[in-house]
């Protein structure tokens, strides 16, 4: 089955039509490649309601990233062993899917995040590297 998305800008990522898009991407993402799970029914299930009471979509981002096992700043205050790299891999591969600016595939932004240009720590980059890479392995990306 192939799925013609709906790609977003960044401004229109504060939509509800842009988290159900990328909510589709990222469970399509995860039955293609074979790992789909139930709890990734809820991917992001936050965000709209968030949106619809704080009215603020930096503030919902930056909340969802601190709060959310599938991004690397959650391991910041849970620990980086909480942080679901699965997960992280699926959002990464899907997100070329629904973003305009989105042009690199999983392997690619866990090449660039690893990279000196990025926001992480260094201990951070060792542990993308050594949690992501043999996940992409593993799913053949």
């Amino acid at each position: 089955m192939k799925i013609n998305f709906k790609k977003f800008t960044v401004k229109q990522k504060s939509t509800f039509s842009y988290w159900f898009y990328h909510w589709l991407a990222f469970n399509y993402t995860a039955w293609k490649l074979g790992v789909w799970k139930p709890k990734w029914l809820l991917h992001d299930i936050e965000k709209p309601w968030l949106k619809l009471i704080w009215g603020d979509y930096l503030r919902v981002r930056k909340w969802h990233k601190y709060h959310n096992s599938h991004h690397v700043f959650y391991g910041r205050s849970h620990g980086m062993n909480k942080i679901d790299w699965l997960g992280a891999v699926i959002d990464w591969e899907c997100s070329h899917l629904t973003k305009c600016v989105a042009e690199r595939n999983g392997r690619e932004e866990v090449d660039y995040l690893i990279s000196n240009k990025s926001k992480y720590t260094a201990d951070e980059k060792e542990e993308i590297r050594k949690n992501c890479y043999p996940i992409l392995d593993y799913l053949g990306l």
